[in-house]
């Protein structure tokens, strides 16, 4: 009888496996994984070093145990191996550290490593696993990926954005009377109906009636954030980053590039939120909001352009 407990306590032991993130129970060996001292950090601001710890500790009451191997199944492959190299004799109470510096150059590399456990994710979620006589522990610990965000921009003029101009007629006006407003295959811009109809115009839908193609709502898209985007320059003297944004979408507009048409709205968006709140000039009058009055007039000049991306 007590044969047959004993054997049924090493078959137990011998099939446990254990896994978590941060510490994994074993029979005779424990896993504990950090990085940057954490179990789970963001990376946001590139280029990343990650400071991964790995640390297995023997937790049999009286016998040593030894370390058969000590494995990453990501950092691996780039350049990890335990220190000191297994097999590695570990005595009652005693532990063994082994530390490894992952660089990571951007987001998108870091994407790329966390794509390598099967999952289309943003998370570095690599296990590292260890074996010794009875079996196995393993341990992970959750790295992020994030973009990194860019520094604030230190305003020192103002913009205003589309449901500021969209409602202003006044301010509308001012932007039309400093010269029309090309905006390539959309149309150049001369009065103020067609101006707010840019500005009040469905993306969805074409004004004589159907469903815009993909093409036609990128531009028009495009061409009504670069629209407020010239307002922004002409009227307050803001400039963009780059300086040759706006510009750079009018070039756009002229093309059946999908990607790249799309790829500019938010920039162009961006540069007109980034100064909201930014003071007007002291002698530029807005005129006051009258989103009503200024959609009343709105006549939408677009049309099928009888045109498709380009593959």
């Amino acid at each position: 009888m007590r044969m047959m407990l004993k054997q049924q306590w090493v078959a137990a032991a011998c099939a446990a496996v254990v896994g978590g993130s941060g510490v994994a129970n074993a029979h005779d060996l424990i896993c504990e994984k950090t990085v940057n001292g954490a179990s789970v950090v963001v990376a946001d601001d590139y280029p990343y070093t990650a400071n991964y710890s790995f640390r297995v500790e023997n937790v049999h009451p009286t016998l040593p145990s030894v370390l058969l191997t000590a494995t990453d199944d990501v950092l691996s492959s780039e350049g990890f191996s335990f220190v000191p190299a297994p097999p590695v004799i570990i005595p009652v109470n005693g532990s063994v550290t082994s530390n490894f510096a992952l660089q990571i150059g951007s987001y998108e590399e870091c994407v790329a490593l966390a794509a390598q456990d099967g999952l289309a994710d943003n998370h570095i979620d690599n296990t590292f696993r260890v074996t010794f006589d009875l079996g196995s522990a393993m341990c992970s610990a959750r790295l992020t990926c994030e973009r990194e965000e860019p520094p604030p921009v230190e305003c020192t003029s103002a913009t205003r954005t589309l449901d500021f101009f969209s409602t202003r007629i006044l301010s509308l006006t001012q932007c039309l009377a400093l010269g029309a407003l090309n905006l390539g295959p959309i149309g150049t811009i001369v009065t103020l109906p067609a101006a707010e109809g840019i500005l009040w115009g469905s993306p969805a839908m074409y004004p004589a009636g159907g469903v815009r193609s993909q093409l036609d709502r990128l531009r028009f898209l495009l061409a009504r954030q670069t629209l407020v985007g010239v307002c922004n320059q002409r009227l307050f003297g803001s400039t963009p980053t780059p300086p040759s944004l706006l510009t750079a979408a009018v070039a756009a507009l002229n093309t059946t590039d999908c990607d790249l048409i799309s790829s500019l709205i938010d920039p162009v968006d961006g540069f007109n939120n980034q100064c909201d709140s930014y003071p007007l000039p002291a002698n530029f009058i807005p005129g006051p909001a009258t989103p009503h009055a200024a959609q009343a007039i709105a006549v939408d000049p677009t049309s099928n352009s009888g045109q498709s991306c380009s593959p």
